[in-house]
């Protein structure tokens, strides 16, 4: 189920609390339970639902989820504070996001934020809190500059390339090294590479356009020079070494590309900054003592 749709179970649950039947049956359960210290918070003909039942099954269905954005949000707090971000940043932010949708009253934003899944105006800050905190940790501050789409559109539409798939950085090294001293891309392709579909053609992975690879080895290979090997490039599948053989220039003028190659950016922005918030999690140091979740990162 996903948020929108808890939401929704959860008002429809405090729509039935507010339905009480006065019956003598329910008033004696309400006060058994009462003298068990259990808060009923709905009773009806059919039984009673206790505030630890309501609550256990909230656990059960959303905890993993809920728990590890409390656990986050403090994380992005704390790094805030470090860093010296402050209410006033967030409240910076937040008005140049109305001013970009040229909204200027607050509460038709929150409606707005509200229909793309935001949950109020807690929710919005925090997420804000968290874009500026990554934008810090990784440098990426601020849009794209027009030299630096100019600099995109140089990089040509598409490329030619082949790479070497290893299992781990260690193996990547050994493999960038023999191809420092002279070494065969083809033969170490064949000695090394875990990528059955390029093996037959000897690592070449043909003509490939923006955003059709995964963004580390697309954003590898687009700023490499024409022959020139990467260094180890780690994305879900391993850690590559690649070779750009070929550039493809675009065909339409930078003008009519302008807005393809921002998005594009922003794109490849996003996914570092994911990738930076993901680090974070892994590098910190914690102890889940509720045995339910004491795996809540690992997996």
């Amino acid at each position: 189920m996903n948020k929108n749709a808890m939401i929704l179970l959860l008002c429809s649950l405090a729509l039935i609390t507010g339905c009480k039947d006065n019956s003598v049956e329910n008033n004696q359960q309400t006060d058994l339970n009462e003298d068990h210290n259990e808060k009923v918070i709905v009773e009806m003909d059919a039984g009673l639902i206790t505030e630890k039942e309501f609550v256990n099954a909230l656990k059960d269905q959303y905890g993993e989820e809920v728990l590890t954005t409390l656990i986050q949000n403090q994380v992005i707090s704390a790094e805030a504070e470090k860093i010296g971000i402050d209410e006033n940043d967030i409240q910076a932010e937040i008005q140049y996001l109305m001013d970009n949708l040229g909204v200027s009253n607050k509460d038709h934003f929150n409606e707005m934020m509200k229909r793309e899944g935001l949950l109020g105006e807690e929710d919005i800050r925090n997420r804000v809190l968290n874009h500026l905190v990554m934008q810090h940790r990784t440098g990426l501050v601020g849009e794209v500059t027009e030299e630096e789409l100019l600099d995109e559109y140089e990089k040509g539409e598409a490329l030619e390339a082949r790479h070497i798939l290893v299992e781990d950085e260690e193996t990547a090294l050994e493999v960038l090294f023999q191809l420092e001293e002279g070494r065969n891309f083809s033969e170490l392709v064949h000695e090394y590479s875990k990528d059955p579909s390029s093996l037959e053609n000897d690592g070449e992975l043909g003509n490939f356009r923006r955003g059709t690879m995964t963004p580390p080895f697309e954003e590898a290979a687009f700023n490499l020079d024409l022959n020139e090997k990467s260094e180890p490039v780690k994305t879900q599948f391993g850690y590559h070494i690649i070779e750009t053989t070929g550039r493809i220039p675009f065909e339409d003028e930078f003008e009519e590309v302008r807005e393809q190659l921002r998005s594009h950016y922003n794109d490849q922005k996003l996914f570092k900054l994911n990738q930076e918030k993901k680090k974070m999690m892994e590098d910190l140091e914690f102890i889940i003592h509720d045995p339910a979740f004491e795996d809540l990162f690992e997996k």
